[in-house]
């Protein structure tokens, strides 16, 4: 498929009839694929993009500036603003294609006006420059034949928000809707679906009364589901907009915060946290100190008293001790004598023997000099014994541990005082700080109810799959008894067969081209990626379709760990590999290419992806994107570039050939179609 003509009249900020070439050349035997468009924010970029998928799809395009507005309104609003309703808008788009084996070419008009408060559109299809009313009637299912809905997605893209493509459970289904049609998986699922119809005609007219009632019961039960399902699904696709919006938002309140000095100022709320929780330790650890001072830590500051201390209370200890044994002596010296005397020892012996025992109580006698003084008990002996030494030792160890915690924690709560002192005050950031909470609370809310969307989506699917297995094992049990006609038992019981057989099918092909796909998103990525050991490879579910990320050593890696530059080139190799795998040549148009990424990325994706997208690439950029090094580098590749210059004055946009720049060398290259 190749887009040749787009044409725009009074739609969004392009007033008038401005036509614009998008075709791909050829220049000296080179393929010229890149027709760039250069804009401003709010010059009519994304205009481009919702511009090609509206006038093909209609009701059912995925317009980034619908919003959730009705499409009547949608339609309305986005006539230009200088226009009367009554005048209307217009879009046309002229491609070339493959139809029925052959080649085509198409052109589709969209065309809406407003009168007497009524909104009429006016869809005509022109096939070979000839109006095809067949074409025209059937449009919505013949342009799933040429470029399905889902399939699209992936060539029409706003990068900005590409990258939520792999990040949940609902961009898994999403993705996986698409890999499915853009891989042919999608016929398979449907001759699945097909069967079982029959099946379930055939049941229904050789059933009996009873068989027919539960099978009533079922499928109402199941048409229900499915309308709870499309009627929910409807919602979170449209809540998504607000999701992508509010993403957006949040991501530019963030910038504005750190343009403000946000980042010093989060530093600041946090150390400010830790300052709380410093100062509680530090009064934990004062408190222990002064615990410790008021018992019995002081008494370490008069060692040599203490040591006095043990060793009077040795001396009255050894006193008390002399004492007892001389009063024993005393005894024992009297028993002596009066044995001597009962034994008419001479009264020389005994003399001499009462002199010798008297000398030595007096000797013993002078080692009981020690008064008195304390007097201590054994218990306190033993404390006294206990705190000279082991305790004293033990509590000095853990003063000085505390006494080191306590200024280690009053050097760190210096550092953090200086650190708030130096951030911005809440008075000078306060509003830009209020913007950021207020988006990032706004983000969190939307984001809760669409998991709290997929959740009931996913319940609602289990009961219809519930229903569905019901179904089928009435159609299937007993199928001799209930059916009184032998072809009819026998189609069904084919029927089944044939429904198994194209599971297990279904099965084995989608593991078989899932891996080969995957292959392939490894690859690209690792070629744009910068960081080229991060990620070894890329695997795809092939029951969820959900994207795991691999390491060298063989480790999931979380999503996480990228950078919002590094998801915006995951989510991009994602879709080249999808088109690379794809059987379907269709063109690439990428809104906003480049805004999250780093140089080494943009250069990566200017060198590497841009010029080998697709056969033909649409880029719809800014000039702080594709600035004039990289122009310079894509000038080989492309066939012509646009400037969407804004009139502020009139409020329109004017498409000029010329980029921000003109490009002589480009303008004399001597392109040929």
């Amino acid at each position: 498929m190749i887009l040749q003509q787009l044409t725009l009249r009074d739609f969004g900020l392009f007033k008038g009839r401005q036509v614009l070439d998008l075709a791909p050349t050829k220049s000296a035997g080179r393929g010229r694929p890149i027709v760039l468009f250069g804009g401003v924010n709010g010059a009519g970029k994304t205009t481009i993009l919702d511009a090609i998928q509206l006038v093909l799809y209609g009701v059912r395009a995925r317009c980034s500036k619908r919003s959730n507005l009705p499409y009547e309104e949608f339609l309305a609003r986005s006539i230009h603003q200088g226009m009367e309703p009554a005048t209307g808008a217009e879009i046309l788009l002229l491609f070339h294609t493959v139809a029925e084996e052959q080649d085509a070419y198409f052109e589709v008009r969209r065309s809406w006006h407003v009168r007497e408060g009524r909104l009429k559109e006016i869809l005509s299809v022109f096939k070979d420059g000839v109006y095809d009313a067949w074409y025209s009637d059937n449009w919505s299912q013949q342009v799933e034949e040429l470029v399905p809905l889902e399939i699209s997605q992936l060539f029409f893209f706003d990068a900005e928000k590409i990258r939520t493509l792999t990040e949940d459970e609902t961009s898994s289904q999403a993705l996986g809707a698409a890999i499915k049609s853009l891989l042919g998986l999608d016929i398979v699922e449907r001759l699945i679906a097909d069967t079982a119809v029959i099946q379930a005609r055939q049941a229904k007219e050789g059933a009996t009364a009873g068989h027919c009632e539960k099978v009533e019961v079922l499928e109402r039960q199941a048409k229900e589901l499915s309308e709870g399902i499309r009627r929910l699904s409807d919602e979170r696709a449209a809540l998504q907009n607000h999701v992508l919006r509010a993403e957006a938002a949040q991501w530019t309140a963030e910038k504005k915060l750190d343009a403000s000095g946000g980042r010093f100022w989060q530093l600041r709320q946090a150390r400010e946290g830790r300052k709380k929780e410093i100062e509680t330790r530090t009064g934990e650890t004062e408190a222990q100190l002064l615990k410790l001072a008021a018992g019995e830590l002081p008494l370490a500051m008069v060692p040599e008293l203490l040591k006095r201390v043990e060793h009077q209370d040795l001396q009255e200890r050894l006193s008390a001790q002399a004492a007892i044994v001389a009063d024993l002596l005393a005894e024992r010296d009297e028993l002596l004598l009066e044995t001597l005397r009962l034994a008419k020892a001479s009264a020389k012996v005994i003399e001499l023997a009462q002199a010798y025992l008297e000398s030595d109580r007096r000797e013993r006698q002078a080692a009981m000099g020690a008064e008195p003084r304390l007097s201590l008990s054994q218990p306190a002996h033993a404390q006294l014994h206990h705190l000279i030494s082991h305790r004293i030792e033990e509590l000095r160890r853990e003063a000085e541990a505390l006494i080191e915690t306590h200024g280690s924690l009053r050097q760190s709560l210096d550092d953090l005082e200086r650190g708030i002192e130096a951030a911005p005050k809440d008075e000078e950031i306060g509003q830009v700080v209020e913007q950021f909470k207020a988006a990032t609370a706004h983000h969190s809310k939307l984001e809760s109810e669409a998991k709290r969307l997929d959740a009931e989506i996913e319940a609602l699917k289990v009961q219809q799959k519930q229903c569905q297995d019901k179904l089928a094992k009435l159609f299937e049990g007993d199928v001799e008894r209930e059916f009184a006609q032998e072809d009819r038992a026998r189609i069904v019981q084919l029927a089944a067969r044939t429904r198994t057989t194209m599971q297990d099918f279904l099965r084995r092909a989608t593991d078989r081209k899932i891996d080969r796909l995957s292959g392939l998103i490894t690859e690209s990525f690792r070629f744009l990626l910068r960081k080229k050991s991060m990620v070894e490879r890329i695997l795809i579910d092939p029951g969820t379709f959900a994207i795991t990320l691999y390491d060298s050593a063989g480790c999931a890696l979380s999503k996480e760990r990228l950078s919002e530059g590094e998801k915006q080139v995951f989510a991009i190799s994602v879709l080249w590999g999808l088109a690379r795998a794809s059987n379907r040549p269709l063109p690439a148009v990428i809104d906003t290419p480049m805004a999250r990424l780093d140089a080494t990325h943009r250069r990566n994706l200017v060198e590497r992806y841009f010029p080998n997208a697709s056969h033909q690439v649409v880029i719809l950029s800014t000039d702080t994107e594709v600035d004039r090094d990289y122009y310079q580098a894509l000038q080989p590749h492309i066939a012509r570039a646009y400037h969407l210059s804004y009139d502020e004055g009139q409020r329109m946009t004017v498409a000029e050939e010329g980029y921000f720049w003109k490009d002589v060398s480009h303008a004399s290259s001597g392109a040929e179609s």
